[in-house]
């Protein structure tokens, strides 16, 4: 038997989480932008009915009201990536099979004005931020650990079955002049069905269509 990474998942199923995106506040007068990450509300696992459990994170559960120079920051609303391919197109691509599991985030840059200045990876566990430096170049990659690096299996890269074994986790991009946009990590093509490059379809929005 091989070596085990470090971070190789421990987890029996498939790990879970709320649905809830992560809030994310900006402040219109000088453009401070805060997450919501905690606050005086219980960390839970809820049950469904199913085998495995959902995360109830604190950041779906509080009712933030952050305020900067005097006023009440605005809540920056989440904008579906694949309704802005004419600014900025992000993709991804899941990569290290079982033991050195990670996403590959990359844009590409449609609308000079629009560039992207961090991304965020929500996980099964909490959440991931990259700042995007001068000169930075895609990818930028998101290292995965225990439960949030579950796989079904060790394909390298993953092949997008209908297993989906990060659905539930989200990418968030900061994006300059447009505002927050997100992609989530349950692109699936069935097998033995055509691709989505097949059917002309772009990737982002083939995950919005199953």
């Amino acid at each position: 038997m091989g070596d085990f990474s470090p971070t190789r998942t421990h987890a029996t199923w498939k790990p879970r989480v709320t649905g809830e995106h992560v809030p994310f506040y900006r402040c219109s007068e000088c453009g401070s932008v805060f997450a919501g990450l905690d606050g005086n509300v219980d960390i839970e696992m809820r049950s469904d009915g199913e085998r495995s459990l959902i995360a109830e994170l604190p950041y779906a559960h509080v009712d933030f009201k952050p305020e900067c120079h005097g006023k009440p920051m605005e809540k920056l609303e989440c904008l579906p990536a694949w309704e802005h391919t004419d600014k900025i197109k992000i993709n991804y691509t899941i990569m290290g099979g079982m033991n050195n599991n990670c996403v590959q985030v990359t844009w590409s840059v449609k609308d000079s004005a629009c560039k992207p200045r961090w991304f965020a990876l929500k996980t099964f566990t909490g959440v991931q931020i990259k700042y995007i430096t001068p000169k930075k170049w895609p990818p930028v990659v998101f290292a995965l650990a225990d439960e949030d690096a579950f796989a079904y299996c060790d394909k390298d890269p993953c092949v997008e079955c209908t297993f989906r074994c990060k659905r539930g986790q989200e990418i968030y991009c900061y994006v300059e002049n447009l505002g927050l946009v997100y992609l989530p990590l349950d692109r699936m093509v069935a097998p033995g069905s055509a691709s989505f490059e097949d059917l002309g379809i772009p990737q982002e929005q083939g995950a919005r269509t199953r």
